[in-house]
């Protein structure tokens, strides 16, 4: 009697992280943030956050108050969920990468009304 394998190759995609991890992010984070970046070699490195939450936001800001990098570490530490590891070990990389994320989280205009 033969029996067959089956084997699932799992699909990677931008950033090295496969589509099962994505989905698995979509569905614990609700929204990620996908963010890419060109390195000095000219390639194109992936990273992905999740949105931080009301602690992490107030953390970010406690940390602000002493020292900007600092905040920025506190914010990717917290909100960092994957991609390119190069992101993750080289500083330039992930200063850069981080900050333009902090930029996309900034509350966004309220028009008020006093009525």
């Amino acid at each position: 009697m033969q029996t067959q394998e089956t084997t699932k190759l799992a699909v990677v995609i931008d950033g090295n992280i496969t589509q099962s991890q994505l989905k698995h992010w979509k569905y614990k984070y609700k929204k990620i943030v996908k963010l890419s970046i060109v390195d000095d070699d000219r390639n194109t490195l992936y990273a992905y956050f999740c949105k931080p939450s009301i602690n992490i936001r107030s953390a970010v800001l406690q940390a602000s108050k002493i020292d900007e990098f600092k905040a920025l570490e506190v914010l990717f530490k917290n909100c960092y969920l994957g991609g390119d590891s190069a992101i993750e070990t080289d500083d330039d990389l992930r200063l850069n990468i981080t900050t333009s994320f902090s930029d996309h989280i900034q509350p966004k205009p309220v028009k008020i009304e006093v009525l």
